[in-house]
């Protein structure tokens, strides 16, 4: 609050000054925000002044609306570089919402250091800059507020996090569900893998004496999305129907995506206590043992489902396709769609009736011909020999018949490496252009439903993008389990707060533009307690979207310290009381 004192000049006349006092750190200043003049003169023109101006002060009537402030600056200062990130604020705010604090202050330990702001840390720095733990702690001094973290106590708070991972995406859950929402019911699910720069895989952990093993192996090579001959994690990721992640889990490198399922099903249903969940995925996950033990569990599913090719694909599937009854078009002949009920055989012999969804999309259709007769006209060029090389890549082995020519009867004998062009195969190819097959269990959910349920499976991909971009989640050059675990969870929890801000600001902005937007946001100092503020458009844009007034380039520096405090549970409440 603003008050009146008096100064004296070497003259000793008196002044009068509305000051205020602001705290720069650990020490508390005081600067004049308004100069009326000398006490006399002030007298003069209206007795009793100073004792009005006293009360009007005390009574918060002054605030010192001054349109420009005189600050000094020493011209022998060295270079120096003062400009510090206050972006992170905006994204703290929202960790302050998810109520992570409470689970990091129930571990029990020894040690005295803050392990809520080095998450808080490796958080943001993951979403503004991501670099090794250890360049994190060195640039923390670009960041705006006090930090202090130190090094050895980075790498030690690991493990904390490791041991508190399933705790904290349970209290990110109850945080959403409580500010945002979330239909917990029906929940999206995929797979990635990450990489590691080492040659070897993890080595088994075994019982000397028995001979059992204790630990398998995290880190093996196995069907890398990226075609990395380097060891490998699995990560299964499960989505809320708002695009937030709800939770995850890392498997074995050599573990394939169908085998990650039921696992981490098991997972999300013990930790939210779940009774029964909808399960959306694509056609990998999509395997007898796993519909069967789906079905065992009373969850649901919606599934792709294999439709081309002769092997793999269920019975009947594909003349309900090619059937030309019962498709429904719409008016520009660009979509259409058709769908029945079957009985599906489970593995355990028994059936289950199943709803399956058939669309066809015209842009679809004609990128699948293009593709195809591109390959088609690159094999016709080839030689024999480097047909034969051609037949061991994916793409076009599958246009590609292998057989040798008898040179008496004419006739092709099987396994030659002579090879030419099924065009049977391609015309027959050719029918299924455009086409997609949904199957679920929900078969009383709408053909529309369907259909848009699968296509938000479209925002885990995304996920997954962002933590390979924005995030550089990989190459990951931790090695210890825990550390590695720790690494994922704090990955985990920078793409919930993205997502969380491109829910707030309606999915305007990309995740790119989000952190750029960020990291406009800096701020040099003044002096005498002030600071000047810069933001890039999408910044101001975000702010003033999130209801945040943020539009002037110099304030003081209380005014900062407080930006962005409290806004994430007072947007979320307002759009739900909307």
């Amino acid at each position: 609050m603003a008050y009146i004192v008096t100064r004296k000049n070497r003259e000793g006349k008196t002044y009068v000054y509305l000051a205020e006092s602001f705290r720069v750190g650990d020490k508390v200043s005081t600067r004049n925000i308004k100069a009326y003049g000398q006490l006399d003169n002030l007298e003069a023109e209206e007795p009793g002044i100073l004792e009005r101006l006293k009360f009007e002060a005390k009574a918060g009537l002054l605030s010192g609306t001054e349109k420009s402030v005189q600050i000094d600056y020493d011209l022998s200062a060295p270079i120096s570089f003062n400009q510090k990130n206050y972006g992170w604020k905006l994204t703290d705010d929202i960790y302050k919402m998810l109520n992570i604090t409470p689970v990091l202050k129930k571990i029990k330990r020894k040690s005295d250091y803050d392990l809520d702001k080095i998450l808080r840390l490796l958080i943001l720095s993951r979403i503004l800059n991501p670099q090794s733990k250890s360049k994190t702690v060195e640039n923390q001094s670009l960041l705006f507020g006090d930090w202090n973290v130190e090094r050895h106590h980075m790498y030690r708070s690991l493990k904390y996090f490791d041991s508190v991972k399933e705790d904290i995406q349970l209290a990110t859950h109850h945080s959403i569900v409580k500010h945002i929402g979330r239909e917990a019911m029906l929940v999206f699910y995929d797979v990635t893998n990450y990489y590691f720069e080492v040659d070897l895989d993890d080595e088994d952990v075994v019982d000397e004496e028995t001979g059992e093993i204790l630990e398998e192996g995290l880190r093996r090579r196995g069907p890398s999305k990226e075609r990395r001959p380097k060891p490998i994690v699995q990560l299964g990721l499960f989505m809320d129907t708002n695009g937030i992640p709800i939770s995850y889990k890392i498997f074995r490198g050599n573990q394939v995506d169908s085998i990650t399922y039921l696992p981490a099903i098991e997972q999300v249903k013990k930790q939210f206590g779940l009774e029964r969940i909808v399960v959306v995925a694509d056609k990998a996950m999509n395997s007898a043992g796993n519909i069967t033990k789906t079905k065992e569990n009373g969850d649901g599913w919606l599934f792709s489902q294999k439709h081309r090719g002769s092997r793999g694909v269920a019975k009947g599937l594909q003349e309900f396709i090619l059937d030309t009854t019962g498709w429904e078009y719409n008016e520009n002949l660009t979509f259409a769609k058709k769908s029945m009920i079957r009985k599906r055989k489970l593995s355990d012999g028994t059936t289950v009736d199943e709803k399956v969804v058939v669309t066809w999309n015209k842009k679809y259709a004609d990128r699948e011909r293009i593709r195809r007769d591109g390959t088609l006209e690159y094999i016709e060029t080839l030689t024999n020999p480097e047909r034969f090389r051609a037949s061991c890549k994916r793409g076009g082995k599958k246009y590609i018949e292998m057989f040798e020519i008898d040179k008496e009867t004419g006739e092709k004998i099987p396994l030659s490496p002579f090879l030419e062009i099924d065009y049977d195969k391609v015309k027959f190819d050719a029918k299924f252009d455009g086409i997609n097959v949904l199957v679920t269990s929900e078969t009383d959910m709408s053909d529309e439903k369907i259909i848009n349920q699968y296509h938000e499976l479209s925002k885990i991909e995304d996920c997954f993008r962002i933590t390979k971009t924005e995030f550089d989640t990989r190459p990951v050059y931790v090695s210890l389990r825990e550390h590695i675990e720790a690494h994922f969870l704090t990955c985990f929890l920078g793409l919930i707060t993205i997502r969380i801000l491109q829910n707030a600001t309606k999915w305007e902005f990309s995740p790119q533009r989000i952190v750029d937007a960020l990291n406009s946001a800096v701020t040099n100092p003044l002096g005498k307690g002030y600071e000047h503020v810069q933001a890039n458009q999408d910044m101001i844009a975000i702010n003033r979207i999130i209801g945040i007034n943020w539009e002037q380039a110099h304030i003081k520096s209380e005014h900062l310290t407080n930006y962005a405090k409290g806004w994430c549970t007072t947007f979320f409440h307002a759009l739900k009381n909307c």
